[in-house]
């Protein structure tokens, strides 16, 4: 069965108000964990992952926050990398949608997505879509498995979720459930789900040496850091050659098509898988430049180095991570 790819967009800058309905962005993190690449040194590293600037004075040269939880989640112990609830929740159903070819193919990812098949999270800039100059790549996701979360018996949604009924799940402690499970606890921003069943997607890891070139596993790009300031790594035109053109087509076509309902950051849409290699194999070939170890990525599960803090959105409250 030939694999398939999907790309992902989502905010790269967080919206973070005290008390206001709260989006995420990529903010950076120090973290331990695997790395695979030709000039792999020791000790922690910088990646842009899901969180939020410090709001008690941080910055992107600070290590960030995560807020209630992680999406996709790459402090993921005991498992690989993982996509639970962020545009699968059944909380705005065209949010939702996956495109290709200029129409909708599926009512979500999860339900399209099969083990093998490639998930690209990021962005472009400019990020409406319009004069692209970069294109942003912060997550790879490579399908492992589709499971499911459990939820207490309900004849219609809301359900809420009953992941104590499921022993299978990390256990309370583990980061998987500290960095993005527990949210689905009682005055969880995610405590009940639209979608019964509720399906999460699973990512596969490998330390092969040829893993990242073969797309056999999840990974991380480190990021861009000069000066102290972090920011997703980006490619450009420069990097991707004759496929430049092919990616802009892509994005006019596919993220931002014009489809009734289309969502304001851009559908989940569905692209070539050559295309999709060529764009990491670009994205692989820079990762780790600015940290002295280019042509090098992260292995998911990931952890913060020397631990994080965490902002709950709703109380506007900063607690130990």
């Amino acid at each position: 069965m030939s694999r398939r790819a999907f790309f992902f967009p989502h905010p790269l800058d967080p919206a973070q108000k005290p008390g206001a309905d709260n989006i995420s962005g990529r903010v950076p993190f120090e973290v331990t964990g695997t790395l695979l690449g030709s000039e792999i040194r020791q000790g922690p590293f910088w990646v842009m992952a899901d969180g939020f600037i410090d709001p008690l004075g941080g910055d992107m040269q600070a290590p960030g926050v995560v807020g209630s939880y992680q999406d996709p989640c790459v402090f993921s112990e005991p498992w690989g990398p993982f996509h639970s609830f962020l545009r699968m929740d059944g909380a705005n159903l065209a949010n939702e949608k996956v495109v290709a070819g200029g129409k909708v193919i599926a009512d979500s990812l999860a339900e399209t997505v099969a083990p093998g098949d490639v998930i690209i999270y990021g962005k472009t800039n400019p990020q409406g879509g319009k004069g692209i100059k970069e294109v942003w790549v912060d997550t790879v996701l490579v399908v492992d498995s589709i499971a499911t979360l459990p939820v207490a018996e309900a004849e219609k949604p809301p359900y809420t979720f009953a992941l104590a009924s499921d022993p299978s799940l990390p256990a309370k402690g583990t980061n998987a459930w500290r960095y993005n499970l527990s949210d689905a606890e009682t005055k969880g921003l995610h405590e009940t789900t639209n979608r019964n069943p509720h399906r999460i997607i699973k990512g596969r890891i490998s330390h092969d040496d040829d893993a990242v070139e073969k797309l056999t596993t999840s990974f991380v790009p480190l990021a861009d850091r000069t000066g102290g300031v972090c920011r997703v790594l980006a490619v450009d035109r420069g990097h991707l050659g004759a496929d430049w053109a092919k990616l802009l087509e892509f994005f006019e076509q596919g993220v931002f098509a014009k489809v009734k309902g289309i969502p304001r950051g851009g559908w989940i849409a569905e692209l070539d898988f050559g295309l999709a290699e060529s764009l990491l194999a670009a994205v692989v070939k820079r990762s780790g430049g600015h940290q002295g170890m280019r042509g090098t990525v992260a292995i998911p599960p990931l952890a913060p180095a020397g631990g994080t803090k965490r902002w709950n959105p709703r109380t506007s409250r900063v607690f130990p991570g």
